[in-house]
């Protein structure tokens, strides 16, 4: 069965807001029947690594925040701390990132939160029937959320293909060591060239698997909740990336079917198509961007706006063809979105609804 995608183009012959747009799609969806009064409802973007540029614009939000104002609801912006090292590895930094980026109290008067805690560290275990997961580990404030709008920048992604609402209410929904189990399955490893024996890591590891001879060395007893890669000061200890493409993606859509299946139908998906550049906003720079501005998308089927997204930017690319694929040829980034199809999270055939 086909999913309803409401789509509203950049073309603006009558000179209107874009912003006017957005609530007109947002409306589509029918927010009354799923928002209200008092609920905390978390706007789950992601707020861009310093340095980039193609990260959503904040104004873009605006129209979303007072919708929700005018439901009397209590919304908040939410991301999670990021499992490289950066800018957002931790609260502090992460909240200096997105004011310095324009997500902050004084552009929308509503609290900016890390849903996962100072470094990553507040999460629930929350068992899942995925093909490849039986358990997945979710940012706390996320979860204990009432209702939440996911709002995703489409764009390009190094490892996924394509990096839209599946992945935003995947990867960007899971603590630190949910980050961890999509993206590798090993535990955190030691560069020990860089490792100075300080100790800092070992005295923040709850399982007391870091041990000295003379570098730190991570045991058997790891739980992987990288804590230690947080906390370290030289940047000695890094992610072994080796899960595949493949496997990656299918972890994501079944992380996404958690998040999705828990908020029921207190949940819609807002992807906005512009600035799309090749890789993930989680880099501190951007490329190019691969088509034009094409506008923005509104859908309560995440598998479904994300497959319209990327047949939109596919048709409007320069030859008409995807262009992902093309800077990525070992990747299909449609596999997260045939295995959340598979596994009941939403369907890759759509109906596209204009919205003037």
């Amino acid at each position: 069965m086909s999913s309803k995608v409401f789509y509203s183009t950049m073309q603006n012959k009558g000179l209107q807001s874009p912003l006017s747009k957005i609530t007109r799609l947002l409306n589509k969806c029918d927010p009354k029947s799923k928002y209200g009064s008092k609920q905390l409802v978390a706007v789950k973007t992601h707020f861009g690594e310093y340095g980039n540029t193609a990260f959503l614009k904040p104004v873009y939000l605006r129209p979303v925040i007072e919708k929700l104002k005018q439901l009397k609801c209590n919304p908040f912006l939410a991301d999670t701390n990021t499992l490289y090292v950066g800018m957002r590895t931790n609260t502090v930094d992460h909240l200096h990132n997105a004011f310095l980026n324009g997500f902050n109290y004084s552009t929308f008067q509503i609290p900016v939160i890390i849903a996962d805690g100072l470094r990553g560290e507040n999460s629930l275990d929350i068992p899942v029937d995925g093909e490849l997961l039986d358990h997945v580990k979710i940012a706390s404030d996320i979860y204990n959320a009432d209702a939440m709008v996911v709002v995703s920048h489409f764009k390009g992604h190094e490892l996924t293909g394509i990096g839209g609402a599946v992945k935003n209410i995947s990867m960007g929904c899971a603590s630190r060591q949910g980050k961890l189990i999509m993206h590798s399955t090993s535990k955190p490893v030691v560069h020990k060239e860089k490792c100075t024996s300080c100790g800092l890591c070992a005295a923040n590891c709850a399982a007391d698997a870091i041990v000295f001879g003379p570098k730190a060395e991570i045991t058997e007893a790891c739980t992987g909740c990288t804590r230690c890669v947080a906390v370290c000061p030289e940047s000695a200890i890094g992610i072994d990336w080796n899960e595949s493409s493949d496997n990656t993606q299918r972890k994501m859509a079944e992380y996404a079917k958690a998040i999705h299946d828990h908020f029921e139908n207190k949940i819609v998906y807002l992807n906005f198509i512009t600035d799309v550049a090749p890789t993930c906003d989680c880099f501190p720079a951007n490329d190019t961007p691969v088509c034009p501005d094409l506008g923005f998308l509104a859908s309560t089927d995440p598998v479904a706006i994300d497959k319209a997204s990327f047949d939109l930017v596919a048709k409007h690319s320069p030859d008409g063809i995807d262009p992902f694929g093309k800077i990525y040829e070992e990747i299909d980034p449609i596999i997260q979105l045939k295995h959340a199809e598979k596994i009941g999270l939403g369907s890759t055939s759509y109906e596209i609804k204009m919205v003037k």
